[in-house]
């Protein structure tokens, strides 16, 4: 009985300790979130912070905007102390449109005076970036680099190096709303815009490479001008433009028109003559495939033929090498026989089978069975073809 008293106490003790550190734990978790809550701010990934300061305190804070942004991630702030602003870094679109879009911020069109009296009703587009800190760059190492296309040499932007301010400078100069900072810039860029298009006569609006080059003048007008402010015009992009006069704009279109008609029969003339050359290219090569086939072929007759006639020849040249050497065989046999003691005794066994074939009437005077006669005649006739430089038949 006293042990189940001393265990269920213990148990009762342990279940206490566990509540107790539970509750510590849920304590500390709120505690964090309150914190969390009240002393920190998150900056998303397409933001940038900008932390402002409500008064001095030496060695640790200044007042106002710091000069550096704050980068996305978790940052302290203290309630009444300081706070974070917060600017975007993405591409902002600044939209000067006859119809709405779903820009950043939308305006009208601009209507630009051309050189010769006319207006253009101009669509653009302005691509704005803001810069997150600022850079100081020496007046010579500035550049910006233009690349011309590969149609009508229309040049664009490839890269760009200058100094500019930051998050800092662009709250000071645009104020803290993002539509009052996008208003502010659209309003100075107009004026460039009107400033550098405004040199096109009517028909230069329909050349792609003069508008261009009126719109990157502009470009960097405007860049000139809000860089140290911490904007930075990543592009004028002209999407639409119309003459306030329908009549001009008939023209010019039926101007333009007339003009791509030539180019396209000039196009389909250069193709034609293309076309010709191309054919007449492929009957002179035809020709000339069948001239080398019909002359490969006479050549190969020439070389078989010629090929024959060296195997005749060296064929005959062989032959006669051959029966050379058999008559300087014969002829070595024959000085053998001739000059080699009981020679004649050889010769008659050779000329045995030979006998044996003969029937009579062919051989006169000579007894068939009289061998030492057989072997004198063979001998004298033999030598008497020796000494004639031929060979005999025995009669």
């Amino acid at each position: 009985m006293r042990i189940d008293r001393s265990v269920s106490s213990e148990l009762a003790e342990r279940g206490a300790l566990a509540a107790a550190v539970l509750w510590l734990l849920a304590l500390l978790l709120v505690a964090g979130s309150l914190i969390f809550y009240v002393f920190g701010q998150i900056i998303p990934p397409n933001m940038v912070g900008l932390r402002r300061n409500y008064f001095t305190i030496p060695g640790l804070l200044r007042e106002g905007y710091e000069e550096r942004g704050l980068l996305p991630g978790l940052h302290l702030r203290i309630p009444g102390i300081s706070m974070i602003h917060l600017l975007p870094r993405d591409f902002q679109f600044v939209h000067l449109n006859e119809d709405q879009l779903a820009g950043d911020l939308d305006l009208n069109q601009l209507e630009i005076p051309t050189t010769d009296g006319s207006k253009v009703k101009t669509d653009i587009t302005l691509v704005v970036r803001y810069y997150e800190e600022p850079e100081v760059i020496a007046p010579g190492e500035e550049q910006t680099t233009i690349a011309k296309g590969d149609s009508e040499g229309v040049p664009f932007v490839t890269s760009v190096r200058r100094a500019h301010g930051g998050p800092k400078q662009l709250v000071n100069s645009f104020g803290g709303q993002i539509p009052t900072q996008l208003r502010i810039f659209a309003t100075k860029s107009e004026e460039f815009l009107k400033q550098s298009l405004s040199t096109l006569s009517t028909t230069d609006y329909y050349n792609p490479t003069l508008r261009e080059q009126s719109a990157l003048s502009a470009y960097e007008k405007i860049n000139s001008d809000v860089a140290p402010d911490g904007i930075e015009l990543w592009g004028v992009l002209i999407r639409r433009y119309v003459y306030s006069e329908k009549a001009i704009d008939d023209q010019i279109f039926a101007k333009n028109l007339q003009e791509q008609t030539e180019r396209l029969n000039a196009a389909e003339r250069a193709l034609e003559k293309a076309r010709a050359e191309t054919e007449e290219t492929v009957a002179r090569w035809d020709a000339e495939i069948k001239d080398l086939l019909v002359a490969g072929e006479q050549e190969r007759e020439v070389i078989l033929s010629e090929a024959e006639r060296y195997e005749v020849e060296q064929r005959s040249v062989g032959d006669r090498l051959v029966a050379e050497a058999l008559a300087k065989v014969d002829k070595a046999k024959n000085e053998v026989l001739t000059s080699t003691a009981g020679a004649e005794v050889y010769v008659a066994r050779q000329m045995t089978p030979l006998l044996g074939t003969l029937e009579g009437g062919v051989v006169t005077d000579i007894d068939p069975f009289d061998v030492d006669t057989w072997v004198r005649k063979l001998v004298s006739t033999m030598n008497a073809a020796t000494r004639a430089g031929g060979t005999s038949n025995v009669q």
